[in-house]
């Protein structure tokens, strides 16, 4: 995979995210109360959201294919 496809790929999941998200809060304050699988959903998601951000500020994204970078970062 390219840089250029993994970025595009990597946004559109996040935007993903951001709209299940909206939902999730929509119908929660319609409902009054979040579901167990739907907080596990948000959970999911803010968690993805969290560690692209996390990734973006470290460089981890940058210009490395990702399978490579994760690879050459092992963490004992």
């Amino acid at each position: 995979m390219q840089v250029e496809e993994r970025d595009q790929w990597l946004d559109e999941v996040a935007k993903t995210c951001s709209v299940t998200l909206a939902v999730l809060n929509t119908k929660a304050e319609n409902e009054g109360y979040i579901s167990e699988a739907d907080q596990m959903m948000s959970d999911v998601c803010m968690g993805y959201l969290y560690l692209l951000n996390v990734c973006d500020q470290e460089g981890v994204l940058l210009e490395a294919p990702i399978f490579r970078t994760i690879t050459d970062k092992t963490i004992h």
